[in-house]
């Protein structure tokens, strides 16, 4: 019989529509969608259940990343005198991209899965994927069809897919539609069949930045980050005096307008010694002049991985304090190699 432990931390994946018509977390529909899954599918899994905490997942903060990083290394401490087989972790489709990324670059080596599953919808619903995604997390455990974090998830319409954690765009305003980036999906089922994708870059080397059991430290602000997204006529920012890394947004392109108001934003960062990091260069395709331009400023791209997954690393980096420049400039590979 396969082992599953089960971490529930709430999200719409554990809330219910109460009656004021408003969806919250309750203590009465936090593992539902496990009660949901027994009495639907005669599989043979044996749960068991924890609950660091019980959130809105657009709640998410430091404090509720550091427990369930906690909780995720205890069950790891005894999976293999348990003989665990996998991990699976509900969280809110808001933050999703976020709590993933944190859990893949802390559990990256993990020789068991931990996937990470949500919902779009609460699950009495008849909209709802959280019931799917749950199912095929529970299948992906049993196939042993890889290790490491993953996520969970089945788009309207599409088959139920299986996605790195540190690949995951950006959420999309008004859908809740979940991808990879350049559709880079680990694998997926099609009719109940599991399904590698023969495309997903695949070399030595996970993107752990920590060793099994090391202290995780998360600061509860990530005020040392400065996030600049591109806008048409926009004012750059001052620079505060908490500023340690700067993150840049690009157009689709990898470009960004070069002009007087960025030059002297580069020239303040460079004499303060700050790094600025751009995110959107796709690697290999030929650039515009204007990322030329930007390069001779001191920018520095980080080519074909995800935005949100680029702040969470240097997030992770500046609360551990690691050495944040040399790990984004030798890990942009491994990001989207992993």
């Amino acid at each position: 019989m396969m082992k599953i432990c089960t971490i529930f931390t709430g999200g719409t994946i554990g809330s219910t529509l109460d009656a004021s018509g408003y969806i919250g977390p309750k203590r009465e529909t936090a593992f539902r969608v496990l009660k949901l899954y027994q009495e639907q599918f005669d599989a043979d899994v044996e749960f068991s259940v924890r609950e660091p905490y019980r959130i809105l997942s657009e709640n998410l903060g430091a404090k509720n990343l550091c427990l369930l990083i906690e909780t995720i290394q205890e069950v790891l401490e005894s999976a293999k005198e348990e003989k665990l087989g996998g991990i699976i972790v509900t969280h809110g489709t808001d933050t999703l991209q976020y709590g993933s990324a944190v859990l893949g670059y802390v559990f990256g080596n993990a020789m068991i899965p931990i996937v990470v599953v949500s919902s779009n919808y609460v699950l009495e619903d008849e909209r709802a994927n959280g019931l799917i995604n749950f199912q095929y997390a529970v299948e992906f455990i049993r196939g042993k069809h890889g290790k490491g974090v993953f996520v969970s998830y089945c788009n309207r319409g599409e088959y139920p897919t299986i996605h790195r954690a540190t690949r995951l765009q950006p959420a999309i305003p008004y859908s809740d539609k979940v991808a990879s980036v350049l559709d880079s999906w680990y694998g997926r089922f099609e009719n109940s069949n599991y399904i590698a994708n023969p495309a997903y870059d695949v070399k030595e080397g996970r993107p752990s930045l920590f060793e099994e059991g090391e202290k995780v430290n998360l600061s509860d602000v990530a005020d040392g980050i400065m996030v600049i997204h591109p806008q048409v006529g926009m004012h750059y920012p001052k620079i505060s005096d908490y500023t340690k890394v700067i993150l840049h947004g690009s157009y689709h392109s990898g470009t960004i307008c070069i002009g007087e108001e960025l030059r002297c934003f580069a020239e303040e960062a460079k004499q303060r010694n700050i790094p600025i990091f751009l995110s959107g260069l796709l690697t290999g395709e030929i650039a515009y002049e204007t990322v030329k331009e930007y390069q001779q400023l001191g920018i520095v791209c980080l080519h074909t991985s995800a935005w949100v997954a680029q702040y969470c690393k240097l997030w992770l980096t500046l609360s551990n304090g690691m050495e944040m420049c040399q790990i984004m400039r030798n890990s942009v590979a491994e990001d989207w190699i992993y």
